[in-house]
């Protein structure tokens, strides 16, 4: 008996000892399993659960002026966060870190009552809020650190560089328009979050030092940028502006030294930039260019040989019929040169010099000069401008476009033509980033566009020459004038149109030119949107001060020293002005004086002379009427020309005799007739024709009761035209 239960005893224990083994091998087995051959798989799901991607913010690179100045940096900021359910009083706790960082009470509260064990409180707080957070040492309050975009110079620049959001990308500007450069090398770390899907905290700065943007160099002068918005800052003031736009150009090689734009705004604290409708209007608001476009036409008519400068364009007194439409001059003109016309803005003039040239040529000298297309700069939000197909111009249309209407450009258009004219006729496609800076110091230039020839340097030179009249005596721009320096340049004042028309009180002013006129080294325009108040309207008084303001200051920065001949030319005239006042003993003497210098100049309009205009709807054609017509009277700041009776210091009563070149005998009776003058012949030659060709005495005060000798001629004889 005791036998067979041994034997029992020993088969149970050998049984059980195989089912143990046979479990163990079962175990292993699976410990295989899941330790070995299924390892990563099963890691995978268990990190799918638990583990989460947290993306860092990169460090963004800086941008530097073209002299390495800092414009946008990056920094390491503190960030607020929390575990709300340690926070013992949640919601005395919420109102107490909302006062301190300037948040609202209830909707922090709202934000730290989910069920959650992180919450970002306010991320890239100041100092100051950092330290208010910590006195009030809350339970579950901790700070990390981020990196924050600042801009040193605060509102310098702010329309070029944009600005970057909360999670460190461009928005506007240069920064989202490199944001490829800027950005750098996005890194993420692993987060981790509870059974229940909680999120935990992982600090988000680990890994960051890896993160590094490339540093953009701009052409941007942060002096020349400074001088700049500070001067159309003040204008805008001065004269209740909607908005006013500058930019500063290289002649030499496209490189943008300023560009600006008021109202402007602190891309640190870009929240109302958009309420005060500040954006980059250089580049993104085109206009009817005006007066400025006359610059271009004749600029293309001397490059093709149509015109030369001393050429003889009959004005026809101020009117001319084009079809069923008028174009006028603001004042009458009768044979006037090639330079006069620009000189004095003669719309007339600028018409029959397009007619010359014809319209495909001058078409095709816009399209050079870059009208109707974006110049490419390296910056979000250029507009091209229009251009409207030749085909569709017709007679009016030429004449239209002729002297700036019709067409649209962005004032960088504008000044990149302009200073194509001062580069000797090579167009510069402008750019306002010069190299990318990589991490590791080695720089890198932007793909160049090569420049381009668009009018020959023959015919550059002859343009630079006539637009240096603008801003002597007699020109539209005399308050633009730079003491030592000679300036070319051109004036524009266009009407905007409304509903249709042009509108009378709505206007866009501006003067564009260069510096030294002999070697250029600034190309500059500065223009008005809706200037307001007593200073008028005009290009030349309301732009023209302040592009002499920028240029003087520009002039002594970049170390280019004046003509000793033109600083003689104005001592000299200083002093003779000095001692005219001196031997004067009235008002009405100085200002006999100041109106002697010459004649004045003429801006111009054109109008409907039908209205059974049979255009197509929209076309400048039929956009003009005679309620809204278009005044582009720059010009009317005469310098010269006025018929009202003054008297000298001794009261001997004097007249201004006008300028009688020009005009036919019919317009120069009528002249002499509202200047109190009488106009002498040879009565043995009979009744003259033709137009005037001289006089004696010349043009300025002389005493009331002058006959004036005129010497006329025949049209052909003093035109050389049929």
């Amino acid at each position: 008996m005791n036998t067979i239960l041994n034997r029992w005893t020993r088969v149970r224990m050998v049984l059980l000892g195989m089912g143990f083994a046979v479990l163990f091998l079962l175990i292993a087995r699976r410990a295989f399993d899941l330790q070995v051959r299924d390892a990563e798989h099963l890691k995978s799901l268990a990190e799918d659960q638990y583990l989460r991607e947290i993306e860092l913010p990169p460090k963004r690179g800086r941008i530097l002026d073209r002299n390495q100045a800092e414009l946008a940096s990056t920094a390491e900021v503190e960030s607020v966060f929390c575990n709300p359910r340690q926070l013992p009083d949640l919601p005395l706790a919420a109102r107490r870190l909302a006062k301190v960082l300037g948040l609202d009470g209830r909707e922090l509260e709202k934000k730290l009552t989910q069920k959650r064990y992180f919450a970002w409180v306010k991320r890239k707080v100041t100092p100051e809020e950092a330290a208010g957070v910590r006195a009030l040492a809350l339970p579950g309050v901790a700070f990390t650190r981020e990196p924050r975009r600042f801009y040193a110079n605060r509102s310098l620049a702010a329309t070029v560089m944009g600005y970057a959001g909360a999670e460190g990308k461009g928005l506007d500007g240069i920064e989202f328009g490199l944001e490829k450069f800027l950005r750098g090398t996005r890194t993420s770390v692993q987060g981790v979050r509870d059974a229940l899907g909680r999120e935990l905290y992982v600090d988000p700065s680990a890994g960051a030092a890896s993160v590094a943007g490339a540093d953009v160099v701009l052409t941007i002068d942060r002096y020349l940028q400074y001088i700049t918005e500070k001067a159309i800052g003040e204008a805008q003031a001065l004269h209740h502006a909607k908005a006013v736009m500058a930019v500063m150009l290289d002649p030499r090689n496209g490189d943008v030294l300023a560009m600006a734009s008021v109202p402007g705004y602190n891309p640190n604290d870009p929240g109302a930039a958009a309420e005060a409708g500040a954006r980059n209007r250089v580049i993104t608001d085109a206009f009817e260019p005006g007066s400025t476009m006359k610059t271009f036409t004749i600029a293309a008519a001397l490059d093709a040989g149509a015109v030369r400068p001393d050429d003889f364009i009959d004005c026809q007194l101020g009117r001319m019929q084009v079809g069923k439409f008028t174009v006028h001059d603001t004042h009458p003109h009768g044979v006037i040169t090639v330079s006069e016309v620009f000189k004095v803005s003669s719309n007339i003039g600028a018409s029959k010099i397009a007619r010359r040239l014809g319209r495909d040529k001058l078409a095709g000298a816009l399209d050079r000069f870059g009208f109707g297309r974006a110049t490419g700069l390296e910056l979000p939000g250029e507009r091209t401008g229009i251009l409207r197909p030749v085909e569709k111009w017709g007679d009016i249309g030429l004449a239209n476009v002729s002297f700036g209407q019709g067409l649209t450009a962005t004032p960088l258009q504008i000044a990149a033509g302009v200073a194509a004219i001062a580069g000797g006729g090579e167009y510069h496609p402008p750019r306002v980033v010069s190299r990318i800076v990589h991490p590791d110091g080695t720089g890198e230039p932007l793909q160049e566009r090569p420049a381009r020839r668009v009018m020959s340097e023959k015919a550059a030179r002859q343009m630079v020459g006539i637009m240096r009249g603008v801003t002597d005596v007699g020109g539209t721009a005399r308050m633009a004038s730079v003491e030592g320096y000679p300036v070319a340049g051109k004036t524009g004042t266009a009407q905007k149109v409304a509903h249709g028309h042009y509108d009378p009180t709505r206007w866009v002013s501006s003067f564009v030119g260069f510096l030294p006129a002999q070697d250029p080294r600034i190309t500059l325009l500065v223009m008005f949107d809706e200037p307001q108040g007593d200073g008028g309207h005009l290009g030349g008084s309301v732009a023209g001060p302040v592009f002499k303001e920028i240029a003087e200051q520009a002039m002594r920065y970049l170390h280019v020293p004046p003509l000793p001949s033109l600083l003689a030319d104005s001592e000299r005239a200083a002093a003779k002005a000095s001692a005219a006042l001196a031997s004067k003993s009235g008002a009405s003497s100085s200002r006999a004086g100041m109106v002697s210098g010459g004649i004045g100049a003429a801006g111009a309009a054109v109008t409907l002379a039908a209205s059974d205009a049979d255009d197509s709807p929209g076309s400048d054609e039929a956009a003009l009427d005679e309620d809204g017509r278009p005044l582009d009277d720059e010009e009317a700041e005469l310098e010269g020309q006025e018929s009202d009776a003054m008297a000298s210091g001794d009261d001997q009563p004097l007249v201004v005799v006008p300028n009688f070149k020009g005009l036919t005998i019919g317009a120069a009776l009528r002249v002499a007739a509202k200047s109190g003058i009488e106009l002498a012949f040879d009565e043995a030659a009979g009744l003259p024709t033709g137009v005037a060709r001289g006089q004696s005495p010349p043009p300025g005060p002389a005493p009331r009761g002058l006959a004036c000798r005129v010497v006329f001629g025949s049209v052909q004889a003093a035109t050389g035209m049929p």
